[in-house]
């Protein structure tokens, strides 16, 4: 057990303080986004500290991108049921995490990685940028569409970029991660 695994799961451990905290009251949304930023910010953090420090481990690579679909599923489902977004980007989001746990726990039984890349980390930025405003902000109607429409573009782009480096470039791109991790 490392720092980077221990925020990883200190991560999971605020999925159900959130849903706790969202479903209380409609004075507490804020409250609520508030620790949606913290498990934001820790997973910013256990990423840094892993590859700064050499602290990657197998588990924290299967732990780590669950910890945050499932915190980001949560996060999008409950602004679903507060109609503060709508149904349709929330199943856009679904299919595209469950192909990516899918693939995570494929790549992980093949004992193979694919390492992220700018894209999937410029669609948890907008992400994470869309959800922060739709809570601050209550925006709904044609601002709230453009903030989604463009989350739901990055989110193609980045499943795209994926299936692309796993199915196209696999054996490049494998001889890359190889030599890039020593």
């Amino acid at each position: 057990m490392n720092i980077p695994n221990i925020l990883t799961i200190f991560r999971l451990c605020l999925i159900p303080v959130y849903i706790a905290v969202f479903a209380s009251s409609k004075d507490t949304k804020e409250l609520a986004a508030i620790i949606f930023i913290a498990a934001s910010v820790t997973d910013v953090l256990d990423g840094y500290i892993a590859r700064k420090f050499n602290m990657t481990t197998r588990v924290g690579q299967l732990l780590d991108p669950l910890a945050d679909k499932l915190m980001q599923l949560t996060v999008v489902i409950s602004l679903v049921i507060s109609d503060m977004l709508p149904v349709w980007f929330v199943i856009v989001l679904a299919v595209k995490e469950i192909l990516l746990i899918i693939g995570g726990v494929f790549l992980y039984i093949k004992k193979t990685y694919v390492k992220s890349n700018i894209l999937g980390k410029l669609n948890t930025v907008v992400l994470f940028i869309a959800m922060v405003l739709i809570f601050f902000t209550h925006t709904s109607g044609l601002v709230s569409n453009i903030i989604l429409a463009i989350s739901t573009l990055f989110n193609v782009l980045a499943i795209c970029s994926y299936l692309y480096a796993y199915f196209i470039k696999h054996k490049k791109y494998k001889e890359y991660i190889k030599n890039s991790n020593g």
